[in-house]
């Protein structure tokens, strides 16, 4: 009977440096960001479905100003595409990339569904903001990631 006691207590204590040595080392990194500008006056369509979501307070992503967008011709949109790997032997749920506004920038899109990178892969995911024509890409962007239910963060600068 002893023996088995031991047997048992050896393999929760290997059970437990498992579990332990997995959640420590479940990490998401950030292996490159890639940003891309648009003029809005290049889509209208966007620009005037915006504004009317803005006036209507209808708008679903974050917005930064709360005043009426003006025209098109001064403004543009940066896409910053965040690429991802996933060194965990669980896959990272509800990934989401947040951009640090600063002035002159008025909103964030909504991101077209939820992103989720398996494990041991890679993977991307993207936020789009619309700023004021005038002003440079050089954003801090927040990634945020949920591995076994609880959430992580990593923050970086963009600055190219």
């Amino acid at each position: 009977m002893r023996w088995i006691a031991i047997g048992l207590l050896i393999c929760f204590l290997a059970a437990v440096g498992l579990t332990g040595y997995l959640y420590l080392n479940a990490n998401v990194r950030i292996t490159g960001i890639d940003c891309v500008a648009a003029d809005a006056a290049d889509q209208p369509g966007v620009m005037e479905a915006l504004k009317a979501q803005m006036a209507a307070g209808t708008f679903v992503g974050t917005p930064f100003e709360t005043g009426e967008i003006g025209e098109p011709s001064g403004y543009q949109f940066y896409t910053y595409t965040v690429h991802l790997e996933n060194g965990t032997f669980m896959k990272a749920e509800a990934v989401e990339v947040q951009v640090t506004p600063m002035n002159g920038d008025v909103l964030q899109m909504p991101e077209n569904g939820m992103t989720v990178i398996p494990a041991r892969t890679a993977g991307s995911a993207q936020a789009t903001i619309l700023t004021d024509r005038e002003m440079h890409n050089v954003r801090e962007i927040l990634v945020t990631y949920y591995l076994w239910g609880m959430p992580f963060s990593i923050r970086t600068t963009y600055n190219r």
